[in-house]
């Protein structure tokens, strides 16, 4: 199954209002950048499609929406993984199992996240796009 439509499978209405709301809030505290952009991208590209300028955003700013809640569920499934294994560790060897976790996941997690955000833009695109025109247009 392709990434996106393995995301699109497990996307509910709740996350999508959540991812909404989040994705609102990141645009505006980024909305320079944002307007700087998607002039780039419709001057190099001739793509004057908003849609397309806020995934390729998204994806060129490799950034979470909600940096809290990203961390939250990054730490429940470092936990997680800690839970697994076969015996208790001391700190030290908790600290180092947890090290190795971050390195070998947060990077491929982060994408997921990034890949979801993208995929939920298409998803509220009819919902999201008049709100960022009138943000742009500003």
């Amino acid at each position: 199954m392709h990434i996106f439509e393995q995301l699109e499978s497990e996307l509910t209405q709740k996350d999508l209002e959540t991812m909404k709301v989040s994705a609102i809030d990141f645009l505006k505290k980024d909305i320079e950048s944002l307007k700087h952009f998607v002039e780039k991208v419709n001057d190099e590209f001739g793509q004057n499609d908003l849609a397309f300028a806020l995934k390729m955003f998204i994806l060129n700013c490799n950034k979470v929406f909600d940096m809290g809640e990203y961390m939250a569920n990054q730490k429940t499934f470092a936990e997680d993984a800690l839970k697994t294994q076969k015996k208790d560790l001391d700190p030290e060897e908790r600290r180092i199992f947890l090290n190795r976790w971050v390195e070998d996941n947060a990077g491929p997690y982060r994408k997921q996240v990034i890949f979801k955000q993208i995929c939920c833009i298409d998803k509220i695109s009819g919902e999201i796009l008049p709100i960022v025109e009138k943000m742009i247009a500003k």
